[in-house]
């Protein structure tokens, strides 16, 4: 999770004494550039990161670039999360929601299989009918081996597809790189049960235009009068800090308004940046008393924020499998028009003190992932099993969690781990 102060760039590097230089000022270019680069984070990291008195001690000599100093100075195996990445891809990722990709997610299976995941509608996927649910068979008339990345089969600009569609049609489709924007909301409609209108959100990322789509979606929500909500954030690997706390004021209502949502927690060096987050009063908010949130391996940072914050308030019934497991956040420092350093800062806990969920948030109700099926679709397994849930008031879930289907995107890291796709 990304905490902003808006984005916290200039304020923290101008007290705190990193090089920032403003359009009129001039860096070094080139390797003088990242070696001045390097001993800013190496800088930085002794004095804020989270671990500081655990993580290696290195000969900042030895590093040449920022990104390598990172990675020499991160607290293995705890931290996989503190990055470096360039300004340019962070803002335009968290700012303004897009990157340079495919526009699509998936996952293998058990048994070696590829399903889409979701497909963001700017993609050449989207327009083509690429849907959740499909198979991928090929890349590149290549077959994908398990465990896999696929982004090791494709190319640079253009890539060819080979897709099994649900009705068992075979197709090849063709899809180019470019700028993808996001939806956040992957899906939203009602659902009837029991007499109650059910709202149903699929959220996928915390970034700064996600603000418009909440507001939207809610608005939608509380005009048609949802009394429930089940919110499935299942693939949403986190982000803004400030677009968490909007989402769980939409949520919690103004009932709860003025109480902690979650507290951030420094090192010793930093106590005096302690603070709490407050949720606040959302003129679209849903003021309810419990909600269901669906969940898997890939639920991480802002997600399980909203679920572990929230507790203490209301009733959170999680469906699905055990979350990620990232109950610490980042501040984003800028190095001129260049970086961008996001080391873990900050412990991140509920108004009781809880958090240090390493291990991942538990569920209620363990259930296998339905890849098959779309997230509209009442028989998707975790959909299925909400339902069940607000019909019955009985989960048919097993207590011992699942682990059929592997990771979403191996091997990922930094900003395009945030991302989670294609």
């Amino acid at each position: 999770m990304i905490r902003y102060s808006g984005i916290i760039f200039l304020s923290i590097i101008a007290v705190f004494g990193f090089q920032y230089c403003t359009k009129d000022q001039i860096l070094p270019a080139g390797k003088e550039l990242e070696l001045q680069a390097a001993g800013a984070v190496h800088s930085l990291m002794e004095d804020w990161y989270l671990w500081y008195d655990s993580m290696p001690v290195v000969n900042k000599n030895d590093y040449l670039t920022p990104e390598d100093m990172m990675s020499a100075m991160r607290y293995l195996p705890r931290d996989i999360w503190s990055y470096v990445s360039t300004l340019e891809e962070y803002k335009s990722y968290f700012e303004e929601g897009t990157y340079e990709g495919h526009g699509f997610s998936y996952r293998g299976d058990a048994e070696g299989n590829y399903w889409i995941l979701f497909v963001y509608k700017s993609s050449d996927f989207y327009s083509k009918g690429v849907r959740r649910g499909w198979r991928i068979l090929k890349v590149n008339n290549t077959t994908i081996p398990p465990l896999a990345n696929l982004s090791d089969y494709m190319s640079e600009t253009t890539d060819v597809f080979l897709f099994l569609k649900p009705d068992g049609a075979i197709v090849e489709i063709t899809s180019t790189r470019k700028l993808i924007t996001i939806n956040s909301v992957l899906h939203a409609d009602t659902l009837h049960i029991n007499g109650k209108i059910v709202g149903h959100l699929v959220f996928n990322s915390f970034i700064e235009p996600a603000i418009v789509e909440l507001d939207n979606i809610f608005s939608s929500f509380k005009d048609l009068g949802v009394q429930e909500l089940i919110l499935d954030m299942r693939y949403n690997r986190g982000g803004r800090m400030d677009v968490a706390l909007k989402l769980a004021s939409l949520i919690a209502g103004s009932a709860n308004s003025g109480k902690i949502f979650v507290k951030y927690m420094y090192n010793d060096k930093q106590e005096g940046n302690n603070s709490d987050v407050l949720l606040k009063s959302e003129t679209n908010s849903l003021n309810l008393s419990e909600f269901i949130v669906l969940t898997s391996g890939s639920t991480a940072s802002a997600s399980e924020a909203i679920i572990n914050g929230l507790k203490p308030y209301m009733t959170v019934t999680t469906i699905g499998s055990p979350t990620y497991g990232k109950p610490v956040g980042m501040n984003v420092w800028s190095y001129g028009d260049f970086y961008v350093f996001v080391p873990v800062t900050f412990r991140l806990v509920n108004s009781l003190g809880e958090g240090e969920y390493f291990a991942g948030l538990p569920v209620d109700s363990n259930m296998d992932d339905g890849l098959e099926w779309e997230f509209s679709d009442r028989n998707e397994i975790f959909l299925k099993e909400a339902i069940n849930y607000l019909s019955t008031g009985t989960l048919t879930g097993t207590t011992i969690p699942l682990k059929s289907y592997i990771p979403l995107h191996p091997q990922k890291y930094g900003l395009k781990w945030e991302i989670g796709a294609e």
